[in-house]
């Protein structure tokens, strides 16, 4: 990984944590979110790169998947 794209992780990380807004509006449009919070615009793999180690560094891809399945679990409960 580049310094820079280790900068932009760490940056972003400092700025998330402990923000739900904004981790919420993460999860739903990382881009955005990455692009906004840096200022800059990267180049699709970059932003990829970064979205991933963002996403690792701050547990949410597991958190979301596991969410979306208890959500699930809960719905499917209640419909039978």
């Amino acid at each position: 990984m580049s310094q820079n794209i280790t900068e932009y992780v760490q940056q972003l990380v400092s700025k998330l944590t402990g923000n739900s807004s904004l981790i919420e509006q993460f999860t739903k449009n990382p881009a955005k979110i990455v692009t906004d919070l840096l200022g800059v615009k990267l180049d699709g793999d970059v932003l990829q790169n970064v979205i991933k180690a963002v996403q690792a560094k701050l547990n949410l891809g597991d958190a979301a998947k596991n969410a979306g399945g208890i959500l699930n679990k809960i719905k499917s409960l209640f419909g039978k």
